[in-house]
């Protein structure tokens, strides 16, 4: 992590060295006496390049850690949830039709570990929103009452 912060304080200070050398030009046409690419700009591009690569990558790795754009092509299989046990091993939950699955996932294989069968989801989300309603009637009677 160190790197990349180094690495961009240097673009950033060559960036600011060249806006700050630059002098306005009152002359109204100016012949170009030396090339226009140098040793200096040569390795600043590459820079601005290389800069441009790691970023591309350091999104692409996070991307990939968090494993928030996996997604099944029909719809049919959903990851509802995953825990990494180890370097290499996972346990995950799967949704197939409705059912639920916990698989464990190796290097080598992919074994069933349980299944929680079908669940109401509909049900549960009515739960969770009694529970918050019930929960907001407290605290607004508690309201009532101070007044």
């Amino acid at each position: 992590m160190r790197f990349f912060l180094y690495f961009f304080y240097v673009i950033t200070f060559s960036f600011a060295s060249l806006v700050s050398a630059a002098e306005p030009d009152d002359t109204p046409t100016k012949a170009l006496t030396k090339s226009a690419v140098t040793s200096e700009t040569l390795i600043e591009t590459l820079l601005g390049l290389g800069l441009v690569v790691a970023l591309i990558l350091g999104l692409a790795w996070l991307i990939k850690r968090t494993g928030k754009f996996q997604s099944s092509s029909n719809g049919a299989i959903k990851v509802v949830a995953g825990l990494s046990l180890g370097t290499r091993e996972k346990a995950i939950l799967l949704e197939v039709e409705g059912e639920k699955i916990l698989v464990g996932v190796t290097p080598n294989n992919i074994n069933t570990l349980h299944i929680l069968g079908k669940t109401n989801d509909t049900q549960h989300q009515q739960d969770k929103y009694a529970q918050f309603d019930q929960q907001l009637q407290t605290i607004l009677a508690k309201e009532d009452q101070h007044d």
